[in-house]
């Protein structure tokens, strides 16, 4: 078995731990792959962070059921049914834990193919998938496939990870965090009502998430934003983009007064994100390319819809993650809440020409 100690990033306080007091949490077979991940793998610990590690068995064995995993020895256990997925413990006179996952090669290998399906589901919409954490895949341990050090087994463990794509899995993470709007027309609703306190707290989100979408672009396929600032700070993106970010998503404001205008400088952020976003997808040969993007917009409208404001605006927002030169988001809250269209240069009635509503829509077939 390879020494894991040479393989955890340089954390103040962490050059002090027992590798085999770490080892003995695991319950090791000889034939399992043993991953190590997390935020010690990463860069993103700190001294206090958990050892993460996946077991990979060929099969199920006693590890796996409640009545012969040797849970009295764990501070505590997870569980699915009779499954065991999972143990914890802290090492003896520290506040470094070990956090353990159990899984077979099989239902890895079974999560990989989910991703695929997911993947390529995911090319052919333009909306934020709010399914996805219902989805067949284990989001966080995919994510720590792209990126973990087999220390046993290597070999095996390369044979199952030839099947990882982190450029997939950053584009799936992308299409979960960017392009709601229903979250941008709640923020609009309550900015118009004059409730900029809960507009703020609607702006913070839509920032957080699309600040993580940027991530996602350069190749991120962590979903936490608990260590969003930090990964922002590794991206190629000008400094005051992530200083700015950190200041105003971990200290926010002063006076209940300013919320108002911490709601607009929250809007600037997130167009300075997008403008981001749109140089780096380009790159991303995993991610949907303008032409393509706009083109699964353009397969969502159809002549039958009701034109009015509110379908400009829509489009208006959720093109802006390929498209230049559309309204800013101050002046697209300003339009929406004067109940007017934001002008910009989208042909959406064009698009929709000679195009008939999809089945179940408006009472027609397609």
């Amino acid at each position: 078995m390879l020494s894991f100690r040479t393989h955890v990033a340089a954390v103040p306080g962490m050059d002090d731990f027992d590798e085999e007091a770490v080892l003995a949490k695991i319950h090791l077979a000889d034939d399992d792959i043993l991953m190590l991940s997390g935020s010690l793998v990463d860069g993103s610990g700190t001294p206090s962070s958990d050892f993460d590690f996946c077991v990979i068995a060929r099969s199920k064995d006693d590890r796996f059921h409640r009545d012969t995993f040797p849970r009295e020895q764990h501070m505590r256990y997870y569980t699915s049914g009779d499954r065991v997925k999972a143990s914890f413990d802290y090492l003896p006179h520290s506040l470094l834990g070990v956090d353990v996952e159990y899984w077979t090669v099989h239902e890895v290998a079974a999560m990989l193919a989910s991703h695929a399906r997911l993947y390529a589901q995911m090319r052919t919409r333009a909306r934020k998938s709010s399914g996805f954490a219902a989805s067949a895949v284990d989001f966080r341990v995919l994510s720590r496939l792209t990126y973990g050090i087999p220390l046993t087994n290597v070999a095996a463990f390369a044979e199952l990870a030839a099947e990882v794509r982190p450029e997939e899995v950053a584009y799936t993470a992308f299409r979960a965090a960017v392009g709601s709007y229903p979250d941008f027309r709640d923020l609009a609703g309550m900015w118009a009502q004059g409730d900029h306190t809960s507009a703020l707290i609607a702006a913070r989100k839509l920032g957080v998430d699309t600040l993580r979408g940027l991530t996602h672009v350069h190749g991120n396929t962590n979903r936490n934003p608990k260590y969003l600032a930090r990964f922002l700070a590794r991206l190629p993106v000008p400094a005051e983009l992530a200083d700015r970010f950190g200041e105003l998503n971990a200290f926010g404001i002063g006076p209940q007064a300013d919320a108002a205008d911490a709601v607009l400088e929250w809007l600037d952020l997130i167009d300075l994100a997008f403008a981001e976003i749109r140089a780096g997808r380009e790159k991303a040969e995993a991610f949907v390319g303008r032409a393509d993007f706009l083109g699964l917009l353009k397969e969502e409208l159809h002549e039958s819809m009701t034109w009015n404001a509110e379908i400009s605006n829509e489009y208006c927002f959720r093109a802006r993650e390929v498209e230049p030169g559309l309204p800013s988001l101050r002046e697209l809250l300003s339009a929406m809440t004067a109940r007017e269209a934001a002008p910009h240069h989208l042909p959406l009635q064009e698009w929709a020409k000679g195009r008939t509503a999809p089945v179940g829509e408006n009472n027609k077939s397609a």
